[in-house]
């Protein structure tokens, strides 16, 4: 589910329950001896159950028995708020801590995901426009027969859906952005003792930033190096893909950070980094070898009346020559061109900025020079896009000969890319790369392999062991389809790959992974 981070352990208890059998069971709330709280922040209080979701997504499982063929029905509210989702969710074949189905009612929609280790919101149906106001008693129910899954919002059936991932487990509930309270809970199948204590396996990944407070929506990482060994990661958050001003988030999306001193393990609660009036969106970060610190990203500006409802302001870029203490007011770099990748500085000091542009429906990417450590920048040298469509999402990287090596988003079966010999001053024209990638993001190992992390398929990557000549088979990263991912080395060699879920609630995921001479290998970050 959503924003949620539950401890990696087991829970005990000791239970004497009936065997319960295509009956139905009305749970008593006088105590919470029959539920566990795994995450904190839920009680059982006065005849309710309570769970306070303002600050994390709180569980309650229900551990006695566990259910094959299932109704759960329970009536709930959630306390008014001005901001937040304010959802209740209902969980049923709870097999693990990790792996579930559950309903998501929120303001006004009621939403059927199921949940592994990899993705907590794989969606499978939604019904929107729904009566639901908060501060009111509702009814939920979901059933569960075979692998028919039913759902209803005070008694009227809102639709069905089929998924046969989950056989049998336990229930529960949960809250997220909101105070919920649940009652009157029965539930009703083919009930048995629980076979053991709900578990909770480790995940693959760890979380770079779940929330940073400014709607519960972040995406579009990049994270580098430090020249103090700290690693930092920054990112957008706003409160959905696009996140134009609004009374909810009066500035719109803004640059966020967090920072880790245990090489990726953990890391600092978000700080934003810079907040201009408009839509400020998909950052990158690098430190230069003079210490000097710059964020680059791009604005969209709020505009009525327009399909999309907003004007783009170009690429910026603000620096630090503090460590991070303070920031300078943005600078321009091009008015007319985007960015979705770091600034690279090359081996005689300049910087590349790779671009991409479009007109007419036609895209192309495009790269910009400094030779003044940001100060100024030159002129846009497009990218020839050979007749391809390219969203392009431009990354650049410099390859053993000196020679600029530029991968390209593709619009339709392919990513294309183009080198140029003489220092970025022209650039071969487009080919195909011969498979699909969204916003590519190149890194070169210490052993001098070149890694190409892109969306699609999910979050994946490709790895070049000669200088970018030929292309690894796809190498899959994560379920999770945000992506737009980035990589840095740590110090014992591994590589942290850092990416994002996309969805509502969408955070910062990274991973760890070492080479091998058959490919790569996943390495926890414990």
């Amino acid at each position: 589910m959503f924003g949620m981070r539950p401890r990696v352990c087991v829970f005990v208890f000791i239970v004497c329950a009936a065997l319960v059998s295509a009956e139905d069971l009305r749970v008593e709330l006088a105590s919470g001896s029959n539920w566990m709280f795994p995450d904190g922040h839920a009680r059982v209080e006065q005849g309710e159950l309570v769970l306070d979701g303002r600050q994390s997504n709180p569980r309650a499982f229900y551990t006695p028995q566990e259910w094959t063929d299932v109704s759960l029905k329970a009536s709930f509210l959630v306390e008014s708020a001005e901001t937040g989702v304010l959802a209740c969710g209902f969980i049923v074949r709870a097999k693990d801590g990790r792996n579930y189905y559950y309903v998501h009612y929120d303001r006004g929609q009621a939403i059927l995901c199921r949940s592994d280790e990899n993705n907590g919101w794989n969606e499978i149906k939604r019904a929107g426009n729904l009566d639901k106001p908060a501060g009111v008693w509702h009814r939920g129910e979901v059933q569960c027969q075979g692998d028919r899954l039913r759902v209803f919002l005070n008694d009227v059936l809102l639709y069905e859906a089929q998924d046969a991932a989950l056989a049998s487990g336990r229930v529960g509930f949960y809250a997220g952005e909101g105070v919920a309270h649940v009652k009157d809970i029965v539930i009703s199948g083919e009930a048995r003792p629980a076979s053991g204590p709900l578990t909770f396996p480790p995940r693959p990944y760890t979380f770079v930033c779940e929330d940073a407070g400014a709607g519960g929506y972040e995406a579009f990482p990049d994270v580098c190096r430090l020249q103090d060994g700290r690693l930092i990661s920054v990112f957008y958050a706003g409160y959905g893909h696009v996140a134009l001003p609004n009374e909810q988030l009066p500035l719109g999306g803004r640059v966020s950070y967090c920072l880790s001193t245990d090489e990726g393990r953990t890391w600092t609660a978000a700080q934003t980094l810079y907040d201009g009036p408009d839509d400020d969106r998909d950052p990158s970060i690098v430190q230069l070898k003079n210490g000097r610190i710059i964020c680059n990203y791009f604005t969209l500006r709020k505009a009525e009346g327009k399909n999309p409802p907003w004007d783009g302001l170009g690429t910026w870029m603000v620096y630090s020559d503090d460590n991070l203490a303070t920031w300078s007011e943005p600078r321009l770099i091009s008015e007319d061109y985007y960015c979705s990748s770091p600034i690279r500085q090359l081996s005689d000091g300049r910087l590349v900025l790779g671009l991409y542009g479009e007109k007419d429906g036609k895209g192309w990417g495009a790269a910009v020079f400094s030779e003044d450590n940001g100060e100024s920048w030159g002129p846009v040298i497009d990218i020839d896009n050979g007749g391809m469509n390219l969203d392009a999402e431009t990354d650049i990287i410099q390859l053993k000969d000196g020679s600029l090596y530029a991968a390209q988003r593709g619009r339709d079966e392919t990513m294309g890319w183009s080198v140029s010999k003489d220092g970025g001053k022209t650039w071969s024209v487009s080919l195909a790369m011969g498979f699909p990638g969204h916003c590519p993001y190149l890194h070169r190992s210490p052993s001098g392999t070149i890694y190409m992390a892109h969306r699609l398929p999910q979050t994946s990557l490709h790895y070049s062991r000669d200088e970018c000549q030929t292309w690894s088979e796809n190498v899959p990263v994560d379920s999770v389809g945000g992506a737009y991912p980035s990589m840095v080395t740590l110090k014992d060699g591994s590589i942290l790959i850092v990416y994002y879920e996309e969805g509502a609630g969408s955070s910062i995921r990274a991973k760890r992974f070492v080479e091998t001479p058959e490919g790569i290998e996943w390495k926890p970050l414990e």
